[in-house]
């Protein structure tokens, strides 16, 4: 198996957004812990899964959406914006790279 761009780029987006799910497990434990949290923190995990499973199986429209997704609820979210922000910056770059065909990466070609 050859290392492309692409599977350097995709493993780092499955990287950041498991760091980003360890960061909101994180929170989740903080005292305040209620109901509410637990949905909203569910919700942004699931966007930034969608999105990196939209770089994975590069389907840029699911992770064009995980990504926008992120970015409006962590405008609402004054927080978590120092971790949200990353991850819509991997996420769109992650796009970015994934959505260009590279003629050397062999599943390109199909």
């Amino acid at each position: 198996m050859r290392v492309t761009r692409v599977s350097v780029v995709q493993a780092t987006t499955v990287l950041v957004v498991a760091a980003f799910l360890g960061v909101l497990g994180q929170y989740l434990g903080r005292p305040g812990y209620t109901q509410t949290r637990l949905a909203f923190f569910a919700v942004l995990g699931g966007l930034a899964v969608a999105g990196a499973a939209g770089v994975v199986y590069r389907r840029e429209t699911v992770a064009a959406g995980g990504a926008c997704g992120l970015l409006l609820l962590g405008l609402w979210q004054a927080v978590l914006w120092i971790y949200i922000f990353p991850v819509v910056g991997v996420l769109a770059f992650a796009i970015a790279v994934t959505a260009t065909p590279d003629w050397t990466d062999s599943s390109a070609a199909r």
